[in-house]
């Protein structure tokens, strides 16, 4: 197979058509991120090696989908017990995704732009819990705001756009935007975390050392 680290343009603007029509289809938000993110897939794995343990975490190649059985064992109060209250069927809903998704084969080839790709994907809902950012239509356009400061993902700008498209150009909304976004640059990088670590961290503890302002 080979791989493609380019912008398709064609494939994200189809994407966009489909999801519109069935907004509830987290397929197409994949086949999206697939098809805008190759830049912000340099750029993350660039941020990352940067950082004091992103040799280490880059070298060992964690993958953040191998906690997720662990996540009801986490202590109370944890990041990864919270996210697992939240998000309980983590696990079941990825191995849904990867029969379901044209995009499957691409994010669990064996290269670091791939590797990347799919910190991405698994870190989504703890992204979630971090954050406060609640699983529903409002929640998911700030979660992209802030992810979106975080990568500079031109895929997660697509969708925080739609979003607002569809809800309105409004103060209020932009506002709310806004601050997702501040929140997300003003945050500690946290692709270059140890999730391993971070889900047995207390959860308020976590916020405050990784600098997630309300």
């Amino acid at each position: 197979m080979r791989l493609e680290y380019k912008i398709d343009y064609l494939r994200a603007y189809k994407a966009f058509k489909k999801l519109r029509k069935n907004p509830a289809n987290t397929i197409f938000i994949f086949e999206i991120l697939h098809a805008l993110n190759p830049p912000s897939l340099r750029w993350s794995l660039d941020q990352l090696m940067k950082t004091e343990s992103g040799g280490e975490i880059a070298y060992s190649s964690e993958e953040i989908s191998e906690y997720f059985p662990t996540l009801s064992e986490r202590p109370e109060g944890s990041v990864g017990r919270e996210c697992h209250k939240l998000f309980p069927n983590q696990e079941i809903l990825l191995k849904l995704s990867r029969r379901k998704s044209n995009n499957s084969k691409w994010i669990e080839a064996k290269h670091p732009y791939n590797w990347m790709a799919r910190r991405y994907r698994d870190t989504h809902d703890t992204w979630h819990t971090l954050t406060g950012y609640p699983a529903n239509d409002t929640g998911e356009i700030c979660l992209a705001a802030f992810s979106f400061a975080q990568t500079k993902s031109i895929g997660w700008f697509a969708i925080c756009l739609l979003g607002l498209l569809k809800y309105g150009l409004t103060y209020k909304n932009l506002s709310m935007v806004k601050h997702a976004y501040l929140r997300g640059k003003n945050a500690k990088f946290l692709l270059a975390e140890n999730y391993d670590y971070l889900f047995n961290e207390n959860l308020e503890e976590a916020r405050t050392r990784l600098n997630i302002i309300s």
